[in-house]
C-alpha cells in the first residue's frame, strides 16, 4: 500500500471526500460504485465491477460462443477484459477508443483492420456492443476476427448483451 500523505476529516454524516487527483489517477469517475472492505487494520476502497459478480456466466457465454458459433469473443467490465475465448486478452485494459464508447453508449464496428487495445498488439476487425443496465454502460461484448462481420454475428453479440444485462438487472 502506498502512502499519500493526504488526510481528510469525516463530516457529521460519516462522509469523506476522495481528492480529485487520487480519483483521476485511479480512474474513478463521478457516480461510479466503490466497494468497501475492512479488516482489523483499516478500511479499503476498491472500484466495483457488477460483471465480476457473474464471472461464471460470462466465462460460460464466451466458451459457448467460441465453441458453437466459432466466434472470438470477449466480455469486459468498464476497464478491462474479464472473459475471453482468447486467453491473451484476459485482463487487458481499454484504450481511449473503448473508454469513449462508455460515454457515448454506441456500438462500434471496425471499418478496416485495427488494434483497439492499450497493451496488446492484435490487428483485426472488431465489433463492440455495450452492456447497458438502468441506462448505465457496465461493459461490452466484443467480437474479433480477421474479416468483417456478417449481420447474424452482430445480432448474436447484441443478444448476449441482453442476456447478461437482464441477468444482472433481475438480481
Amino acid at each position: 500500500m502506498k502512502e499519500t500523505g493526504i488526510i481528510r476529516k469525516i463530516d457529521e454524516l460519516g462522509r469523506i471526500v476522495l481528492p480529485k487527483e487520487i480519483r483521476r489517477t485511479l480512474g474513478i469517475k463521478d457516480g461510479e460504485d466503490l466497494e468497501i472492505f475492512v479488516d482489523h487494520q483499516g478500511i479499503y476502497l476498491q472500484k466495483h465491477s457488477r460483471l465480476l459478480l457473474y464471472d461464471d456466466l460470462v466465462k460460460e457465454l464466451c466458451e459457448l460462443a467460441s465453441s458453437e458459433m466459432n466466434f472470438n469473443i470477449m466480455i469486459t467490465d468498464r476497464e478491462k477484459v474479464i472473459a475471453s475465448s482468447m486467453p491473451e486478452f484476459l485482463e487487458v485494459p481499454f484504450n481511449y477508443q473503448l473508454s469513449n464508447l462508455l460515454e457515448t453508449r454506441e456500438e462500434y464496428e471496425s471499418p478496416k483492420e485495427e488494434n483497439i487495445w492499450e497493451h496488446i498488439d492484435r490487428q483485426g476487425y472488431y465489433y463492440v456492443t455495450p452492456i447497458i443496465i438502468s441506462s448505465e454502460v457496465i461493459g461490452f461484448v466484443i467480437l474479433f476476427q480477421d474479416q468483417s462481420f456478417l449481420s447474424y454475428m452482430k445480432n448474436f453479440a447484441k443478444f448476449l448483451t441482453k442476456i447478461i444485462g437482464n441477468k444482472i438487472d433481475i438480481l
